[in-house]
């Protein structure tokens, strides 16, 4: 089984990916978020036969939904709950993802010694390590 990691922005979403064991989060792509993403995002879905979508939602600092978490909301349902948990009986799951973004900015820096903008597939990795992690301690 296959998990998928979206951390959807208003401009890009990104996207990573599990091994079959769901042991590993590898960043998987970075696609423009337009009209068409909600047709990849099911491309991809259907291609890599994936059982789960965790989506970051990005509560406050306190806890609550953020104008950006309703947004995230919203456009998962749109694109995704109908076509996707029951055409694919794929499992939608949300997951806190409030630092993400500052740590992925700081992950690349390291990596490349410099700033970059497309950040979005590594949050959706860490949004996936996150996932996994708390699900092993579950088991």
């Amino acid at each position: 089984m296959k998990i998928l990691a979206i951390d959807v922005g208003d401009r890009r979403i990104g996207l990573a990916i599990s091994d079959e064991l769901e042991i590993m989060a590898m960043p998987l792509d970075i696609i423009e978020n337009d009209d068409n993403a909600g047709a990849k995002l099911l491309q991809i879905i259907k291609n890599n036969k994936i059982t789960k979508v965790v989506v970051g939602i990005p509560y406050t600092l306190k806890g609550e939904i953020s104008s950006q978490a309703k947004k995230v909301i919203s456009f998962i349902e749109d694109v995704l709950n109908g076509n996707v948990t029951q055409e694919l009986g794929v499992e939608i799951i949300y997951l806190d993802e409030r630092f993400t973004t500052k740590i992925s900015h700081q992950l690349k820096d390291k990596k490349h010694g410099r700033k970059s903008n497309k950040i979005d597939d590594v949050s959706a990795c860490i949004i996936l390590n996150d996932y996994l992690n708390c699900s092993r301690k579950g088991k």
